[in-house]
């Protein structure tokens, strides 16, 4: 026999990371430079990319400890 639910509720959690890295550079780099920069490091440890003329670290993510919960009745 199937369980028929009366309520359902959509639920959206988040909360703020903050992702530390460190460029090193050659030349002066511009902000679309530098997202393209950090958007090519692996996240799931500390490491590094090399680029030509720059080396980008990953140092790692502060997780955010005041999430915020966005409860909705779906009809």
């Amino acid at each position: 026999m199937t369980k028929k639910y009366k309520y359902k509720y959509g639920v959206e959690e988040y909360s703020q990371d903050a992702r530390h890295f460190i460029i090193e550079s050659a030349v002066e780099l511009d902000e679309d430079t530098i997202n393209d920069c950090i958007s090519n490091v692996n996240l799931d440890k500390p490491n590094s990319y090399n680029g030509d003329d720059f080396k980008v670290s990953f140092i790692g993510t502060e997780y955010g400890d005041d999430s915020q919960v966005d409860i909705r009745k779906v009809k």
